[in-house]
């Protein structure tokens, strides 16, 4: 069915129509407990013995980096099918949004605010993620949820890639955040130090940032409703759930509660209402009536630490050691016969991961939603101050490097417009692209902004290394940065940032500049002209 899709199942069923899932027979290990190993990788410790991380790379060597449906998982719940790579890439979000292209969506992103449409609720007896309840006295989160475990984290991240719904009694409006869930195990890794049975039945832990520049929405809210006052705060975690409702989620436009119930703006996404449910624990708290899973629980007032290697993240390295409140589970909810979407990691491989066209890979199981939930942000806010922006494009998995391509060059832009556009990105109320940013670089419409091989050719043709830079000293970093310095909580905050304009400098510098010995329009027509005299 198209866009817009009330459930995941709909949409995986839509792009295995197209081609781009693999329903995987033979067993795959997911966590199995029978086999604790070495973690490996020079990471103390020791993990049930996984293949979720080589499947993935094995997925990104096939043409259109398919879906992975795992049939036969072999950790605590065989019976659950596990999907992995769901949105790694720009061309499978967009179509999970109902958009053609990155421009389609920056259209209704920038009209999002007036677009909204409020959700409408359904009985529980409509809700599919109301079909098992499991309510607290009965949880126990070794058997009720899958187990499952990836290569080289130290900690079970099998809730990884959680949507967090937070509901303000005061303004009766809902915030959506992506925000990883955890799940005990042992300490450090080490089988010999088990967590209380207690803490491994009844409690997780969130990468919920509560302090510092990268602070989220319900991160705030937490902290200065709940966190200062020492109450615990009612959270939901929705697992299984479309595209749209990942991105809303992710999106650091909207300064919530301020900007009103983000169940809206899916909504305005979708053209049509969001189904939503009471939820069983959390007086006024929705969550979307078709989501495959929903885990209720309780925010506390005290955090875990996490070992030095807890998890990777979107640059590609091993990060941890950061705070992460504890989230006391109160009731679980979930489908008939439900899939397991939650379990991923981060981490964008490396050039040694060659996909079909022999290209390396830098893109991870959701590197699409990433992209895709800061760079329409970063274009739009560009825009709304007048310039000329063509595309912003994030290089690798991180964000650590940034590629901003104008409509103009040369002459038929103003004096030092490139200095210009990327100073006024450091001002974006997105924060993710632009005050975070290590490398900002500048490019024109002739550079294509996908191709660091041409982004290079135009920085090393077109800019002087000195007087077109501009460099912070003590600046801000990504919290994913691993040579960024830890701020509060033991998140990366700070860091150093350098923004370079390899735009053409005339009239700066010149008056007139050479010609490019192939010009674009000319190759085109070239080619075009050669493959006709040769058919």
């Amino acid at each position: 069915m198209p866009y817009p899709y009330r459930t995941f199942r709909e949409w995986v069923e839509e792009e295995e129509k197209l081609g781009n899932v693999l329903r995987i027979k033979v067993p795959i290990k997911c966590g199995d407990y029978s086999n604790i190993v070495d973690i490996g990788n020079e990471i103390p410790g020791k993990i049930p013995e996984t293949e979720i991380r080589a499947m993935v790379r094995h997925l990104h060597t096939l043409p259109g980096k398919p879906i992975g449906i795992i049939e036969k998982p072999v950790n605590n719940r065989p019976d659950i099918p596990v999907i992995v790579n769901p949105w790694p890439n720009r061309e499978r979000t967009l179509r999970g949004l109902g958009v053609e292209d990155k421009e389609e969506f920056c259209e209704k992103l920038k009209g999002l605010e007036v677009s909204r449409i409020k959700p409408v609720a359904v009985s529980k007896s409509e809700a599919p993620c109301k079909e098992v309840i499991i309510p607290e006295g009965e949880i126990d989160l070794r058997n009720d949820i899958p187990r499952c475990w990836v290569e080289f984290n130290q900690i079970l991240w099998s809730t990884c890639n959680g949507t967090v719904v937070v509901y303000d009694p005061q303004t009766r409006s809902h915030d959506l955040g992506k925000v990883r869930l955890g799940q005990y195990e042992w300490k450090d890794a080490d089988p010999s130090k088990p967590f209380p049975e207690e803490k491994i039945k009844k409690q997780m832990f969130a990468t919920l940032i509560y302090a510092g520049q990268v602070q989220s929405n319900a991160g705030r809210f937490y902290y200065e409703n709940y966190r200062k006052k020492n109450r615990p705060m009612p959270a939901a975690f929705v697992y299984g759930v479309p595209t749209d409702i990942h991105v809303v989620a992710a999106l650091r436009s909207f300064r919530w509660p301020e900007s009103g119930d983000e169940y809206d703006f899916v909504g305005g996404l979708r053209g049509e209402p969001v189904e939503l449910v009471e939820s069983e624990t959390i007086p006024g708290l929705k969550v979307p009536a078709h989501a495959e899973w929903v885990i209720e629980g309780e925010f506390l007032a005290e955090d875990e630490i996490m070992p030095p290697y807890a998890e990777d993240i979107a640059s590609g390295y091993m990060f941890g050691s950061e705070n992460c409140p504890v989230f006391d589970v109160k009731c679980i909810t979930h489908q008939k016969d439900p899939s397991w979407d939650a379990v991923t990691f981060s981490s964008s491989g490396s050039s040694a991961s060659f996909n079909s066209s022999g290209i390396g890979s830098h893109e991870g199981p959701h590197t699409g939603l990433q992209f895709l939930n800061c760079e329409p942000a970063a274009i739009n806010f560009l825009r709304s101050l007048g310039f000329k922006v063509k595309d912003i494009v994030m290089v690798g998995g991180g964000r650590e490097v940034v590629v901003v391509q104008l409509e103009v060059d040369g002459s038929l832009k103003p004096p030092h417009y490139g200095k210009r556009v990327l100073m006024a990105l450091q001002g974006n109320p997105a924060v993710t692209i632009g005050p975070v940013t290590k490398y900002l670089i500048v490019v024109g419409p002739d550079i294509n902004p996908y191709d660091f091989t041409d982004v290079m050719w135009a920085l090393g043709t077109r800019s002087m290394p000195i007087s077109d830079s501009v460099t912070i000293e003590k600046g801000l970093a990504g919290w994913g940065d691993p040579g960024g310095l830890p701020g509060p909580l033991g998140w990366k905050s700070y860091g150093e940032q350098i923004m370079i304009d390899a735009l053409i400098k005339v009239p700066e510098r010149y008056d007139k500049f050479p010609p490019r010995a192939e010009p674009l329009e000319w190759e085109r027509e070239a080619l075009k002209r050669m493959q006709e005299r040769l058919k």
